[in-house]
C-alpha cells in the first residue's frame, strides 16, 4: 500500500508542474534520410525537433512523419547509431507540410546516438552523459558467427569480461565488467531487457543452483534464453557512475537489452536458416604405469619416478605402459547445430510492429548433451493520441538442455578416461570404470518455460513534459530433473535401482517504473531538464525439492520410488522500493551538467537499517564546438568528460534475519516437528555501497574516419558483507554476516574505431578495444583471517591481494643434481607440515620452494584486448573476424594435478624420459605445493571468422524478395597460449551461491571438457 502511495504522490508532482501555454497553431514536417555515401536510404533514424520532446523513426524507405508540431522556426534533427547527427533549420507554418530531405554520414564517434535510461524511460544523447556507455549493435554483427548473447558481447566492449567456461552445449560462463565487487554477494551485472528487469541470475536468490541437479560441474545459463536475432542493440552501463539511478543492483554494472522494432511501412519479411557443425579439435594425454619390483623381490604395481629415487622399488625393464582410452575409444562424435526462423516488421504512422520467432536445435559432441530452444517475440508500438504513445513488448521462450555427464565425476568422459589405465581391456577399454557411453542412459536435464513482457506509456501533457510509465514482468517456469533408469546398469547398488530427482522453480520479477520530465529554455543558451521519479522491483522464488530412489522398472517418476523419498519447499521474497530525481542544465548545447539522487528501502535490509541514498554528478563538454578550438585539418571532434556515482547491492535473502529451520525428531516413539536455529540475522545489516569516479574523452581524427575513446576509473566498494565467526559459547549459527569489508577496482578502458579505407566498392572498417582492471582486498575487518578456499587450499581472499588470489609455496627452481634424468625430493628441507624423505649420502635437494607461501596470480584477466575487423567488396563479399586477447590471469591445472600428484598416472610420475619441468611440479605437489600447476593462462583465441556473400539485386527480385545472402562462419578456430591443460579458459566449478566466499571465485580446470569448433552455414532471405 505504501508503494502505490508513493507512486501517486510521484505522478501528483509531476502533474502539478506549473503548465505552460498549451495550445498553438501546428503544422507536419516530412522529408527523407538517405546514406550520403551510398544514396540508400536510412531505416530506424530517430528524428526529433530542437527543444521539443518531439520525435519519430524513419521507416524502411527512410522516410518519417511528425505532425501538430508547433509553428515558426524549427531545427530538425537526425540521429542514428555510427552516423553522425545531422541538422537542418525548417519554417513551420500553420496548417501547412514542411519537406526536410536530409543526408548522413558514418562516423568513427557518434556523439548523438541516443542513449535510453531503463529506470526513468527518457532517452538522452551521448554528448549529454559524463559517462560511457558503449552500444552493440546488431547490424555489426549480423554476418559473425554468433549464437547466444555471451557472443554477441565478447571483446566487444573495453572493461567487458566474458569467460567460457567449457565446451557444454548450453553451457555457462562468467560475466565482468570492471572486475569484481563482493566476496559474499554475486558480481554479476543487471540485465534489463525493454525496460524490465529479468533474472539472470547462475544462483536463484538464494542458494539455488543454475542446473539444481548434480552433473559434475557445470551450468546452464539464462543469459542466453534470449536470442541475437531479436535484438537490436546492447547497451553496457558500466559501474556505479553511471548506474545510480537504477538503485540498489547495478553496482557490478547493467547490460541493457533492446528488441527489435517494426518501422512505418510496408511488410517487410525475413527469414534464415542455419546448418553447422561441431567438432572437438583436441589432442588427450596417455595413461601411464610402470611395474617395478620392491628390495625384497616382490611385485610392485606402480613404481613411480618418485617411488625408484628413494629406493623404494626398482622398474622391471621395458615394463612401462602406456594407453589412451580418449583417443583410441573416443566418447566424442561431431554435433550439429541448426536454426531456423521468420520474423516481419511493418505498420503505419500510428501502429508498428515486429513479430518473429526461431528454433533453434543443438547437439553436442559428448551424449546426451543437447539443446532445444523455441523462441517467439511480438512488439507493438502505437500512437494512442498526439500525445500518448504505447509499446508493448512480449517474448517467450520453451527451451530444454540435457547435459552430459562432466567436470568432477568418474561418470564424466574426461574422468573417466584421463583418470583410467594405462592398459586396453575388454571390459573398461582402458577407462576407470568403463565406457563413459555405459552412463549416456542417465537423463539429466533442464526444462525452462519463459514469459517476459512489458509495457511502456509516454505521455506529453504539455509541449515541456514528457511522463513515462512503465510496468513488465519476467517469469521463468523451471523444471531441472535427473532420471537414473532401474535394472539397466550393475556399476552399483544405487545405479542399478534407479533414482529421480525432480525439482521445480517459478521465478518472477516485476518492474514498475513513473517517471517525469520537464524541459525549460531558461535562456537562448541554457536549457534545463528535471525528473522526478519512482520504481519497484520484486523477485520471487517458489521451489519445490523432490528425490527417490529404487524405482519400479518401467517407471520414471517419482511415484514409482520406493525408498529414500524426500521432499521440501522453499519461498523467497525480495522488494526494492526507491525514488529518484535528476537535473540538468545544458549549455549552448555542448556543456551540460548533471546531478541526480536515489533513495531505495529493501526487504532485504536489517530491520534497523533505514533508506540508502544514492548519489550521482557528471559532466560533459563538446570541446570541438567551441568557437577557440583549432581549426586543425586532422583533428575533427573532441569531448571531455567526468562523473561520479554510488549504487549498491543487497543482502541475500536471509541474511539479515535471525531464523529458524523445521526439522523432524524422534519423542517418546514417535516423530514430532521440531525446530533448529537456521541463521543468525544482523539488524543493522546495509547493502554494500559502490563509489566509483570515471573521467575520459573521445576524440575524433580524420573527418570522424578515426576515433578514439578513452576512460579511467576507480571504484571502491564499502560495507562489503563478509561472514564473521560467531564464538560457540552464543549458542548461535557459526557466522554471521556483516558490513566490514572495502574492496578496489581501477583502470583504464580505450577503443579505438577507424574506418581505414573507403574506396569505391573496398571498405576496411576495423575496431579496436583494450582495458585494464586492478583489483585489490582493501580490508577484509577488524579480526577476520584470510578466506581460504578451493582444493588443496590454492585460492583466498587477503587484504593487499586481489580478490580469489592464488597463494601457495613458489617453485624457486629445479635441478637434475646427479644427472640421473630424474627430478626428486631426497634429502629436501621440510616446508611447513610436508617432511620430505631423507636418505644419508643421497644426492642434494633438487626442488628448491620458498620458505613461505606467496602470491601466485588472479583469477581474472587484468588486461583484455579484441580486434574486430570487416572488409566488403564489391558490395558483394564480406569478411569479418575477431581476435581475443585476455592477459595477467592463472588458471589451477587441477586436471594435471589430481593425475600426477594423487592418481599417479600421467606421464611425469613414470616415465624417466619426460619432461624435467613436468617432473618437478610433480614432486613439487608431493612436497606440499601445486604451485607448478598454477599457471598463467594469458592467451590469444581466433574467436570467430565470417565470409558473407550478398546476392546482386536482380537476383532477390527474381526470387521475389528484396535481399539473399549466405554467411559461412567459424567460431574458437585457433589458441595461442603457454597454459598447458586442455584450454586457459574452462572452469569446471562456476557460481556455487550468494553467501559462498569463494563461489564466484573458483578457477578450476578439473576434468573440464574444452570449447568446441563450430562451422556454420546459414542463408538470409528478405522480402
Amino acid at each position: 500500500m505504501s508503494t502505490i502511495r508513493l507512486l501517486l504522490a510521484i505522478a501528483l508532482a509531476v502533474a502539478m508542474l506549473p503548465a505552460g501555454a498549451l495550445a498553438q497553431e501546428r503544422g507536419t514536417i516530412t522529408g527523407q534520410v538517405v546514406d550520403q555515401a551510398t544514396g540508400q536510404p536510412l531505416q530506424g533514424v530517430q528524428i526529433s525537433i530542437a527543444g521539443l520532446n518531439v520525435g519519430t523513426l524513419t521507416n524502411q524507405q527512410g522516410r518519417f512523419l511528425i505532425p501538430n508540431v508547433p509553428t515558426g522556426p524549427r531545427e530538425v534533427r537526425a540521429m542514428l547509431i555510427g552516423y553522425g547527427q545531422v541538422s537542418q533549420p525548417v519554417n513551420v507554418a500553420a496548417g501547412a507540410t514542411a519537406t526536410v530531405d536530409l543526408r548522413m554520414a558514418q562516423v568513427a564517434i557518434a556523439l548523438d546516438e541516443v542513449i535510453v535510461n531503463a529506470v526513468t524511460g527518457q532517452s538522452e544523447r551521448r554528448r549529454e552523459s559524463g559517462n560511457v556507455v558503449n552500444t552493440i549493435r546488431a547490424d555489426q554483427i549480423e554476418t559473425a558467427a554468433v549464437a547466444n548473447v555471451s557472443q554477441m558481447l565478447t571483446a566487444r566492449a573495453p572493461g567487458v569480461v566474458i569467460q567460457q567456461h567449457g565446451g557444454t552445449t548450453g553451457g555457462s560462463q562468467r560475466i565482468r565488467i570492471r572486475g569484481s565487487n563482493s566476496i559474499s554477494l554475486s558480481n554479476q551485472p543487471l540485465l534489463i531487457v525493454d525496460g524490465v528487469r529479468v533474472n539472470n541470475s547462475p544462483a536463484g536468490l538464494g542458494s539455488v543452483g543454475a542446473n539444481n541437479v548434480w552433473v559434475g560441474g557445470q551450468e546452464t545459463s539464462r543469459w542466453n534464453d534470449f536470442s541475437p536475432d531479436e535484438i537490436e542493440n546492447i547497451e553496457i552501463i558500466k559501474g556505479p557512475a553511471a548506474a545510480a539511478l537504477y538503485g540498489t543492483a547495478a553496482a557490478n554494472g547493467v547490460i541493457q537489452i533492446t528488441t527489435r522494432r517494426g518501422r512505418a511501412g510496408r511488410p517487410q519479411w525475413s527469414a534464415y536458416t542455419e546448418y553447422g557443425t561441431l567438432n572437438l579439435d583436441q589432442q588427450f594425454p596417455a595413461n601411464y604405469r610402470q611395474v617395478g619390483r620392491s628390495p625384497t623381490d616382490t611385485r610392485v604395481a606402480s613404481c613411480t619416478l618418485d617411488a625408484r629415487a628413494r629406493g623404494q622399488c626398482t622398474p622391471v625393464a621395458d615394463s612401462l605402459l602406456s594407453f589412451n582410452p580418449l583417443m583410441t575409444y573416443s566418447p566424442f562424435r561431431d554435433g550439429y547445430r541448426q536454426q531456423q526462423g521468420l520474423n516481419v516488421a511493418g505498420g503505419t504512422e500510428q501502429v508498428t510492429y515486429y513479430i518473429g520467432g526461431d528454433f533453434e536445435r543443438e547437439q553436442g559432441v559428448l551424449d546426451p548433451n543437447s539443446l532445444r530452444k523455441v523462441n517467439l517475440r511480438a512488439n507493438l508500438q502505437s500512437r494512442i493520441a498526439e500525445n500518448l504513445t504505447a509499446a508493448v513488448t512480449t517474448g517467450y521462450i520453451a527451451n530444454r538442455t540435457m547435459l552430459a555427464w562432466n567436470d568432477n565425476s568418474s561418470f564424466g568422459a574426461m574422468g573417466a578416461g584421463l583418470l583410467g589405465q594405462a592398459v586396453d581391456d575388454t571390459v573398461r577399454q582402458g577407462y576407470f570404470s568403463r565406457h563413459p557411453s555405459h552412463f549416456f542412459f542417465i537423463d539429466s536435464g533442464q526444462d525452462v518455460y519463459r514469459f517476459t513482457g512489458g509495457l511502456n506509456l509516454t505521455w506529453q501533457p504539455v509541449q515541456w513534459m514528457n511522463v513515462v510509465g512503465q510496468a513488465g514482468i519476467d517469469q521463468a517456469n523451471r523444471h531441472d530433473f535427473q532420471l537414473t533408469a532401474p535394472g539397466i546398469s550393475n556399476y552399483s547398488t544405487g545405479v542399478l535401482e534407479g533414482s529421480r530427482y525432480s525439482n521445480r522453480f517459478t521465478l518472477n520479477n516485476y518492474t514498475a517504473n513513473l517517471s517525469g520530465t520537464s524541459t525549460f529554455q531558461l535562456r537562448p543558451d541554457l536549457q534545463s531538464q528535471t525528473t522526478i521519479g519512482a520504481a519497484y522491483t520484486q523477485e520471487g522464488q517458489h521451489a519445490t525439492y523432490g528425490f527417490g530412489r529404487q524405482l519400479l522398472i518401467g517407471t520414471g517418476t517419482l511415484g514409482g520410488a520406493a525408498a529414500g523419498f524426500a521432499v521440501s519447499e522453499d519461498v523467497q521474497d525480495i522488494v526494492t522500493v526507491g525514488a529518484y530525481a535528476r537535473q540538468q542544465l545544458a549549455w549552448r548545447d555542448r556543456v551540460f551538467v548533471t546531478a541526480a539522487l536515489r533513495g531505495d528501502d529493501n526487504s532485504a535490509f536489517g530491520t534497523d537499517f533505514g533508506l540508502v541514498l544514492y548519489p550521482a554528478f557528471s559532466a560533459s563538454w563538446v570541446v570541438s564546438e567551441e568557437p577557440f578550438f583549432p581549426q586543425v585539418g586532422f583533428l575533427s571532434q573532441l569531448r571531455l568528460r567526468g562523473a561520479y556515482g554510488q549504487s549498491g547491492q543487497r543482502p541475500g535473502f536471509r541474511q539479515a534475519e535471525t531464523y529458524f529451520n523445521p526439522v523432524s525428531v524422534a519423542l517418546a516413539a514417535r516423530e514430532v516437528t521440531a525446530v533448529t536455529l537456521g541463521g543468525s540475522g544482523n539488524a543493522l545489516l546495509s547493502p554494500e555501497r559502490s563509489s566509483e569516479v570515471e573521467a575520459g574523452f573521445e576524440l575524433g581524427l580524420l573527418a570522424n574516419r578515426l576515433g578514439l575513446e578513452v576512460t579511467y576509473y576507480n571504484k571502491t566498494t564499502q560495507d562489503a558483507l563478509i561472514a564473521r565467526r560467531l564464538a560457540p559459547s552464543l549458542g548461535a549459527t557459526t557466522t554471521r554476516f556483516d558490513n566490514i569489508g572495502r574492496v578496489n577496482n581501477r583502470g583504464l578502458e580505450a577503443m579505438l574505431n577507424a574506418s581505414l579505407v573507403e574506396r569505391g566498392p573496398v571498405h576496411w572498417d576495423v575496431t579496436l578495444t583494450a582495458s585494464t582492471n586492478r583489483n585489490r582486498l582493501l580490508a577484509l575487518g577488524e579480526g577476520i583471517e584470510p578466506i581460504i578456499f578451493n582444493s588443496v587450499a590454492a585460492q583466498r581472499h587477503q587484504d593487499g591481494l586481489p580478490l580469489g588470489a592464488f597463494y601457495q609455496r613458489r617453485v624457486l627452481s629445479f635441478e637434475d643434481r646427479n644427472g640421473d634424468g630424474i627430478i626428486s625430493r631426497v634429502n629436501c628441507p621440510t616446508y611447513g607440515t610436508t617432511e620430505n624423505p631423507q636418505i644419508a649420502g643421497g644426492p642434494e635437494c633438487e626442488v628448491v620452494l620458498s620458505q613461505s607461501e606467496e602470491f601466485l596470480g588472479t583469477p581474472l584477466p587484468t588486461r583484455e584486448i579484441g580486434f574486430n575487423t570487416r572488409i566488403t567488396l564489391l558490395n558483394w563479399l564480406r569478411v569479418s573476424g575477431q581476435l581475443d586477447y585476455k592477459g595477467g590471469q592463472t588458471q589451477y591445472n587441477y586436471t594435471e594435478w589430481f593425475r600426477c600428484a594423487n592418481w599417479g598416472n600421467c606421464e611425469a610420475t613414470h616415465n624417466a624420459n619426460a619432461p624435467l619441468d613436468e617432473q618437478a611440479r610433480y614432486i613439487a605437489a608431493l612436497m606440499g605445493t601445486p604451485a607448478g600447476y598454477i599457471e598463467d593462462a594469458s592467451f590469444v583465441k581466433l574467436r570467430e571468422v565470417a565470409f558473407t556473400l550478398t546476392a546482386p539485386q536482380d537476383w532477390s527480385r527474381r526470387l521475389g524478395g528484396s535481399g539473399l545472402s549466405l554467411t559461412v562462419a567459424g567460431r574458437n578456430l585457433a589458441t595461442w597460449t603457454n597454459y598447458t591443460g586442455f584450454d586457459p579458459e574452462v572452469n569446471s566449478l562456476g557460481y556455487t551461491g550468494p553467501g559462498n566466499a569463494g563461489g564466484d571465485f573458483y578457477m578450476q580446470d578439473f576434468l573440464t571438457m574444452p570449447p568446441v569448433r563450430y562451422w556454420t552455414a546459414r542463408v538470409n532471405y528478405n522480402f
